[in-house]
Parts: structure tokens; C-alpha cells; sequence
């Protein structure tokens, strides 16, 4: 006989043996449906020790129900991969009746790309178990994505299959929307192995640190974070890696590939077996970089501004609300007299000079938010003398409009108001000698009228006296 007629011979006996062995199945499954209704109480079999009673509640129901009930689909498969028995739930996820199934080839219910994880399956051998990934199709075209363990059974006639699927949909379904988030988030956010090598990354993650996914998982976090920053991140993953920790946030530098530094606040978090080993890290990164530099932009200037205020020869202040002293530049002690210290907590109405307090206050309680008054008054030294000074305060107010504080500036005016003391002084001297240089000059010109009157009566006399016949 030739090897092709033998190869047919063997197939056919293959073919015969199935056949025999699905209407073996068909026995079986009319027995056990009468068991499953109550047709049958027991079964006897033959054993080494002579016949074995199996009652309906020792032996088929409890497992048969079990099987039947369970939430995944089960199934018992041929060497070849035909359906010998499904319960309900293997039925339904492929859309199908059980009645159809049975004598089915199973391969013929996945997508094409899938049949070499149905061979893996099915190659399982006697007391193993292989887990597998596949797809089943639907009668009307649709799909399920199911996780299958199958496990070989040596039933000494027949090597046959124990096939048990798990519905991946809700998996699946998580796992995209976790790519979508991924995605579409705009922090960075990232997986790593335990040692630190990213694994995942999404698109903000790459912006930030100025590398494609490609490049960046060709990395770890220790070659992207800088140098200063290190010794931080390590106590901190090492805590994290040995359960110490069950999370952390961290403020950090990362290092651009053309050198710049970016800073961003990490958070970072552990997936974990069950066993409680680490099976990754999450890393999520929120882009500061823009409030770093402002942040620093405003430290400078108030760190000039302090200096300025610290080295001015006017007094700088700052007052809470209730206008007490909170803050005082140096200056306070040359124009003053006054370390700033004895001035905290002490309220500024008690400096000014009583003559000087009702239109301070007046002043003073109009100022609104943002807005600012000047005032000229007598501030009070620590020798109590007065001496005058220039007050302007400007109002500065919260997000929520209230008051916050006043700043206050004193710019010393004392030499100019003794130089116009000395003016006005001046000046009335000048205006005391006009009235006195004028009044001389009326009396003069008074004294002119009369001198000139007395010369007028005294020439008319000697006339008279000359012509004596005219009188």
C-alpha cells in the first residue's frame, strides 16, 4: 500500500474514531441531561474492587452544575479540535446555540489571524496547561476577545482538551480607554520597570522632556533627571520599590537633550503582584516649568526690592489691616531712631502727632483696595520728639478683595520743613519792614504836605506885610 493510501487509511480511521466518539458524547449528554432532570438516581461503574455506586449527589450533578453555572465559558474539545460539550456561557459567547457547537470545529470560529494560537492550544499535552489569547467570532460577524487555558486530559481512549474562556471585553475596554487617556492627557505620564526603565510613555511625557517614545524608553529616569537632583529621587524610589512608601511627589529638574533644564512635580506609584512584588511603577509629571521661573522671576525682584528697602534712606513699612507694624526697613533707626523690632505689633496712630492724628486718620481710613494716600504729619522718635515726615500708603488687597496690607513709605521732610519755617519767617520779617519802610514813606509825604502848606502861609504873610495900603 502506498503512503498516500496509508495517509488517507489513517485519516478516515481518525474520522471513523470522531465519529464513533460524538455519538459516544450524544450518550453521554442524553445521560446526564437525565441525571441533570432527575431520570437517574445513580450510576454504577466497574472498578479493581468490583462495581462503584455513584449517586446523583457524590458523583455527575455537583460538577455538572458547577460547570453548567460557572461565569466562564467551558468546553470540552477533541484531539482536533471539535466540540464535544459547551456549557451555556461558552455557547454565548460566541453567540451561538449549544446544539450548533457540538461537532464543530473550533478553529473555524476565530479570525484567521488566530488559528496558530488555536494550534498552540490544542497541542497542549496530557497535564499541562497552556493560556492563551484569542478572539471567537460571532454568528452575525461580531467578535469577543476572551483569555482560553486549555488543559490535556489523557482519557487512555482519547487524548481530549478542557477549554475554559474568561471575557476579555471589559479588559479590552479599559485598555483603550487607558491608551485614549494615555493619549490624549496633557501631563506626562509614563510605566517603568522596577529598575527604572520606562516602558510606556505618552505624548505630553515626550514633549516635556524633548525626546520621542523611541528614544525615551531606550532610558531611565536616572538618565533624564539632573544631576543635583539624584540623591533625592533614589531614597525616595527606594522606599517606594521596598513598600516603605505607598506613593511620592517629588518637585524635580529633567534634563532636555540641547541641555535645558525642565522642571517638573513627579508623582509616582506602584502596580504590584499578588505576591506583593513590584510589577512596575506609574510616573505622572506635571509641567511647572513656567511657574518655576516665575516663581524665581519674583523671588529676584523681592529680593532686590528687600535690598532697596533694607539699604534706602527712606523707611519702608509694611502694616497689617488693623495698622500695626509688621515690618520695617533698616532705615527706620537712622530716620527714626527706632530698632525695628520695638516697632512690631505696635499700632502707627500712637507715632503721630496728636495735632497731626484727626487728618491722618481722616486720610487714612479712605484708602480703598489698590488705591494709595500721601499725608504730611509729625512721626513721633524713640527720644519723643516729633519730626516731620512724608506718609504714603498704598492699600494691597487678596484675590477675594480683602484687605491684606498697607505698604507704607516715610520719606523724611524735616530740613524741608525747618527751611520753610525759616522762609516764612523770612518773609514775615520782610513783609513787617514793607508795612514799617511804607509807613515812613507816608509820614514823609505827610510831613512834605505840611512843611510845603507852612512855606505857602509864610510867603502870603510877608506879601501882606509889604503892601500895607492894600489892607
Amino acid at each position: 500500500m502506498s503512503s498516500a493510501a496509508a495517509g488517507r487509511s489513517d485519516h478516515e480511521s481518525l474520522m471513523e474514531h470522531e465519529r464513533d466518539l460524538l455519538r459516544e458524547v450524544g450518550d453521554l449528554r442524553a445521560a446526564l441531561e437525565a441525571i441533570r432532570r432527575g431520570g437517574i438516581d445513580a450510576v454504577v461503574l466497574p472498578g479493581p474492587q468490583g462495581e462503584n455506586l455513584y449517586t446523583l449527589t457524590s458523583a455527575d450533578r455537583p460538577y455538572r452544575v458547577l460547570v453548567e453555572e460557572m461565569g466562564e465559558g467551558a468546553a470540552t474539545l477533541s484531539e482536533h479540535g471539535i466540540v464535544l460539550y459547551a456549557n451555556k456561557r461558552f455557547a454565548d459567547l460566541l453567540g451561538r446555540d449549544r446544539a450548533d457547537l457540538l461537532g464543530r470545529d473550533l478553529t473555524d470560529l476565530v479570525p484567521a489571524q488566530d488559528p496558530e494560537v488555536m494550534d498552540d492550544l490544542l497541542a497542549t499535552g496530557p497535564g499541562r496547561t497552556t493560556h492563551m489569547e484569542l478572539t471567537l467570532v460571532h454568528a452575525d460577524g461580531s467578535t469577543t476577545p476572551v483569555l482560553a487555558s486549555a488543559t490535556g486530559l489523557d482519557l487512555e481512549w482519547s487524548v481530549v482538551r478542557c477549554l475554559i474562556i474568561a471575557d476579555l471585553t471589559r479588559r479590552v475596554e479599559a485598555e483603550e480607554l487607558f491608551r485614549l487617556t494615555m493619549e490624549n492627557a496633557t501631563i506626562g505620564m509614563s510605566l517603568e520597570s522596577p529598575e527604572g526603565r520606562f516602558t510606556l510613555v505618552n505624548p505630553a511625557l515626550c514633549r516635556m522632556l524633548g525626546r520621542d517614545a523611541e528614544t525615551l524608553m531606550k532610558t531611565t529616569w536616572q538618565d533624564v533627571t539632573h544631576p543635583d537632583d539624584l540623591a533625592v529621587d533614589e531614597g525616595l524610589f527606594d522606599d517606594l520599590k521596598a513598600g516603605r512608601i505607598p506613593s511620592f511627589r517629588v518637585r524635580k529638574r529633567y534634563l532636555r537633550p540641547d541641555g535645558s533644564v525642565f522642571w517638573g512635580d513627579l508623582w509616582m506609584s506602584t502596580v504590584r503582584n499578588d505576591d506583593g512584588s513590584l510589577q512596575s511603577l506609574i510616573g505622572q509629571v506635571v509641567d511647572v516649568n513656567e511657574q518655576v521661573q516665575a516663581t524665581e522671576k519674583l523671588a529676584e525682584s523681592e529680593k532686590q526690592y528687600r535690598l532697596l528697602a533694607e539699604n534706602a534712606s527712606d523707611v519702608v513699612m509694611r502694616l497689617d489691616p488693623g495698622r500695626r507694624f509688621e515690618w520695617m526697613s533698616g532705615s527706620v533707626a537712622d530716620v527714626l531712631g527706632w530698632a525695628a523690632p520695638d516697632l512690631v505689633d505696635q499700632v502707627v496712630d500712637e507715632f503721630i502727632h496728636p495735632d497731626d492724628l484727626p487728618q491722618f486718620r481722616q486720610l487714612i481710613n479712605g484708602v480703598g483696595p489698590g488705591s494709595g494716600v500721601r499725608v504730611e504729619c509729625r512721626f513721633r522718635r524713640s527720644d519723643d520728639t516729633y519730626r516731620w515726615v512724608d506718609y504714603r500708603a498704598r492699600a494691597k488687597v487678596g484675590e477675594d478683595g480683602t484687605p491684606q496690607s498697607l505698604v507704607v513709605g516715610l520719606v523724611d521732610i524735616e530740613a524741608r520743613k525747618v527751611a520753610e519755617a525759616k522762609e516764612l519767617d523770612r518773609l514775615y520779617e520782610l513783609e513787617r519792614f514793607q508795612q514799617l519802610t511804607v509807613g515812613r514813606e507816608l509820614k514823609m509825604i505827610v510831613l512834605k504836605r505840611e512843611i510845603e502848606h507852612l512855606k505857602s502861609s509864610i510867603s502870603a504873610d510877608r506879601r501882606d506885610s509889604a503892601n500895607p495900603l492894600e489892607t
